[in-house]
C-alpha cells in the first residue's frame, strides 16, 4: 500500500502535544507498518535447470493469486546458481519460468515455503548440431534424422547442388559453413538449415607426352592419335 505523510506540528519545549498530534503521529506509524508489511519478507529460491544444468538465463517471475504485484527473481550471481525472489507475502503465488528454446513451464506454490522450487525446462524444438566438417552426404542424414530439413546446399563457387540426389563427387565434400549455427534449437518437423560444401574437384585424365622429334607428319600423327590426342595447326618450315 502507497504511504501518506501525515501533518507534522512542530511544538516548544513545555508545549503539550495536542491530541490531533498525538493522533497523526499513530496513524503515520500505523500506515508504515501496514507498508512494511505489505511488502513482505519471505524469500523464494528457484532452480532452473535443462538436461542436468542450470539455466541462469532464464526469466523467473512470481504471480500473486490474490492482491499484489508480479515480482521477477534476481538471476543467479557469484556462486549462486539458483533464481532469488525476495520480497513476497505469505499466500499462494505462480512462477512463470520462461528461457528461449524451451517450453515454458508454471507452478503454484503457497509461501512460506521453505523448500527449493525445482523446474526443469524441456527443449521446444530440435538442437541443430555441429556439422563442420562431416561430408555433405552424412551432413544430410544426421539433420534428417533429426527431422530437420536442409532447404539450400550450396558449393564455394555459389552454384546450388541437388539436396535430393546428391552428386557422387559432393558426397564426401565437408561442410564449411550452417546456418543457423550449431546449438540452435529450431521447431521438430519444421526446422531448416543452409549448408556450404566445398567444391568439388574433377579430375580430368592426363597423359604424358612423348617425344615426337625426328617423326614425320604422318607417324607423329599416328603416335597421338594413340594416346587419344588430336593433331592442331601444323606449320611446316624449311
Amino acid at each position: 500500500m502507497p504511504l501518506t505523510k501525515p501533518p507534522l506540528v512542530s511544538v516548544s519545549p513545555g508545549e503539550p502535544v495536542t491530541a490531533s498530534g498525538w493522533n497523526a503521529l499513530v496513524t503515520g506509524l500505523s500506515a508504515l507498518y501496514d507498508a512494511v508489511i505489505a511488502l513482505g519478507g519471505a524469500l523464494l529460491e528457484v532452480s532452473v535447470i535443462a538436461n542436468d544444468f542450470p539455466q541462469p538465463g532464464a526469466t523467473v517471475i512470481a504471480e500473486p493469486l490474490g492482491e499484489g504485484h508480479p515480482v521477477q527473481a534476481l538471476p543467479p550471481f557469484g556462486t549462486r546458481t539458483r533464481h532469488l525472489l525476495a520480497g513476497l507475502t505469505a499466500g499462494p503465488w505462480r512462477i512463470h519460468v520462461e528461457n528461449p528454446g524451451f517450453n515454458s513451464e508454471t507452478r503454484d506454490v503457497t509461501l512460506p515455503d521453505p523448500d527449493v522450487l525445482l523446474v526443469n525446462l524441456t527443449r521446444a524444438g530440435v538442437v541443430v548440431p555441429d556439422l563442420f566438417g562431416i561430408g555433405t552426404q552424412a551432413a544430410l542424414d544426421q539433420v534428417r534424422g533429426l527431422g530437420i530439413d536442409v532447404d539450400m546446399l550450396l558449393d564455394t563457387t555459389g552454384r546450388e547442388v541437388s539436396r535430393t540426389t546428391l552428386p557422387p563427387e559432393y558426397v564426401d565434400s565437408p561442410v564449411l559453413m550452417q546456418l543457423p549455427g550449431a546449438g540452435t534449437v529450431v521447431p521438430s518437423g519444421t526446422g531448416r538449415v543452409r549448408l556450404v560444401t566445398s567444391s568439388a574437384l574433377r579430375r580430368e585424365p592426363v597423359v604424358t607426352m612423348p617425344s615426337l622429334a625426328g617423326l614425320t607428319l604422318g607417324e607423329a600423327n599416328t603416335v597421338l592419335q594413340r594416346l587419344g590426342l588430336q593433331l592442331g595447326t601444323t606449320d611446316l618450315r624449311d
